[in-house]
């Protein structure tokens, strides 16, 4: 049975994952930073008729990652997928924020799957074989306004994952980003917000100009369960490909940014959101 370890399931596409990877027979750790958030999860796994083993592990703490992934591999003989699910979200243009609010961001969205892979490289290099699939975003492509360090956060783990990829390829381990635009849930809601942000600031204009199209967007945005099927596909496959899109809308806006040499057409489009 395979067995796939899941970051950042207390709520959102991680929780959603837990569940579809569990439903479909997969052995699950299922992980999320504070134990007491399980709820959520433990009740959804049972209204599936499915189980996972529940654990703690924060991503932004080395001993966290290192300790649960030994302690994992010791119970279970061996993880064959990490799903690196768990993530923060920061808002703000980069005047509102601080050098802490970037770090934040790069521990938890960047770090967080350096440190897995740390915890999981030596074994699957030994097997030749494991699959890790990142859950990135359309802000790991593109660039959207008052999402600065969010943004810089995803880039930088699209650039980690798109570097290792070929050097694990030879090893036999698949590296897969999966990037969904909008999606239903509190993560928006549950976003870090700026201390130097105000209602009549420089920005004030821009950001609820901004504010509307991305509600917009939200009108139209997918579920978790919608990115949870597509997680399980990617980590399924018998050759995953790199990057995955969630929806065809999603596709046509990654492409139009990888074809934009000189950046003008995507900066173009983004001006007029603020």
């Amino acid at each position: 049975m395979t067995l796939v370890l899941v970051t950042g399931c207390s709520s959102g596409i991680g929780l959603a994952t837990a569940v579809e990877f569990a439903r479909r027979g997969c052995s699950v750790v299922a992980t999320m930073r504070d134990l007491g958030r399980s709820g959520a999860l433990r009740d959804a796994l049972t209204a599936a008729g499915s189980q996972a083993d529940v654990r703690v592990l924060d991503v932004a703490a080395d001993e966290s990652v290192s300790s649960a992934v030994t302690s994992i591999e010791a119970d279970h003989g061996g993880i064959d997928v990490v799903v690196s699910n768990a993530g923060l979200g920061i808002d703000g243009t980069t005047e509102e924020l601080t050098l802490d609010d970037f770090r934040t961001s790069f521990e938890t969205n960047v770090l967080g799957s350096v440190r897995l892979l740390h915890a999981v490289l030596p074994a699957w290099r030994a097997r030749s074989g494991g699959r890790f699939v990142a859950v990135s975003s359309t802000a790991g492509v593109l660039g959207t306004p008052f999402n600065d360090a969010y943004c810089a956060s995803k880039f930088a783990l699209e650039g980690l994952l798109e570097s290792l990829h070929p050097v694990a390829a030879v090893q036999g381990i698949f590296i897969s980003l999966v990037e969904p635009g909008p999606v239903t849930g509190d993560f928006v809601t549950r976003q870090h917000a700026p201390a130097a942000r105000s209602a009549d600031g420089p920005y004030a204009a821009a950001r609820a100009r901004f504010q509307a199209v991305q509600d917009a967007g939200y009108r139209t945005a997918q579920s978790n369960e919608e990115i949870a099927a597509v997680l399980w596909r990617v980590a399924n496959v018998d050759a995953p490909v790199f990057r995955y899109q969630t929806s065809e809308e999603v596709s046509k806006l990654v492409g139009l940014k990888l074809k934009d040499v000189t950046g003008e057409r995507v900066t173009g489009l983004t001006k007029h959101w603020t």
